[in-house]
């Protein structure tokens, strides 16, 4: 089984088609069919039901498609710590939560360059996606809210903790208050993003705002078609469907008008970990060293 073939599969598994694949990778369709059925031969299974029309994968060709994520990602990764070696070469793959780009604006846009020697390529996902990817090893870290108690197990610093406030409507009745205090939130509806995209940090966020729990079923209002970015959050709230919690830094880079924005009583504050796989990518040290907050 070679890693070629491995990403050929991949290609047919996620097009579905041959020829797209191969079109993909920029090479014959004939070809491309002659390297599935090697790799078929090999493993001693069938990985694909084909048809004129679209391919469909086997059990074992589903199997196979979650492991050929995990191998090529990991020979990327040998192949980048293998050119690190050298001295010249430090490359390392992040992702990050929705937000982060606003939260850790100034350190994010210099942790590529000449002067911390490191090339970094950033993606943003839920958190749930970027903890998976770490744990498949298909990146170096991620930087992630704080994580649901069975994703501990993985290594991690925090890098900083966050102020969340409270976001209203301009014509809420807490919308005049200089700070709101967590217990005048009992009865009011609380706009959240999908807790199952962003499990610690729904948890943390929601068991401050009503830490009696909920006062009826509806209470915490989540539309998982709609609310999957932070703007979606505050434009709902300036609908009128609740209250929201919002880190302040995002509300400066995405305005949305018809909100205030107000600190709470007592402070929420939300923790931004760095988490990775054991062992860490050789560079790190100096991504910690470059984003986590000294106070200053």
């Amino acid at each position: 089984m070679e890693l070629r073939q491995l990403r050929y599969f991949v290609a047919v598994a996620e097009e579905r088609h041959f020829g797209r694949a191969a079109r993909r990778l920029r090479i014959a369709a004939p070809s491309l069919s002659q390297q599935i059925q090697a790799l078929e031969r090999d493993l001693h299974v069938t990985l694909l039901e084909r048809s004129p029309r679209k391919v469909v994968l086997t059990p074992a060709g589903e199997v196979l498609l979650e492991h050929a994520h995990v191998l090529l990602a990991r020979a990327e990764r040998a192949r980048n710590e293998v050119r690190c070696a050298d001295g010249r070469h430090r490359h390392l793959a992040l992702r990050i939560a929705p937000a982060m780009e606003h939260v850790l604006d100034e350190p994010l846009r210099h942790l590529s360059g000449q002067a911390s020697g490191l090339q970094v390529s950033i993606a943003t996902s839920t958190d749930s996606d970027a903890i998976l990817a770490v744990r498949e090893d298909r990146i170096d870290a991620a930087i992630v809210w704080i994580r649901a108690t069975h994703n501990l197990d993985l290594a991690s610093t925090v890098l900083r903790q966050v102020p969340i406030h409270l976001a209203v409507s301009a014509g809420h009745r807490l919308a005049t208050r200089e700070v709101i205090p967590v217990a005048e939130l009992a009865a009011e509806t609380i706009v959240m993003f999908p807790r199952d995209l962003f499990l610690g940090i729904w948890d943390h966020m929601v068991g401050h705002l009503l830490p009696s729990g909920l006062s009826r079923h509806d209470q915490v209002v989540t539309q998982p078609d709609l609310i999957n970015a932070p703007e979606a959050v505050l434009r709902s709230v300036a609908s009128g469907h609740g209250v929201a919690p919002v880190a302040p830094a995002m509300t400066e880079h995405v305005p949305v008008s018809g909100i205030v924005v107000r600190p709470l009583t007592p402070p929420l504050l939300a923790p931004v970990e760095l988490i990775w796989r054991e062992p860490a990518h050789p560079a790190l040290d100096t991504v910690i060293d470059r984003l986590a907050d000294t106070g200053s």
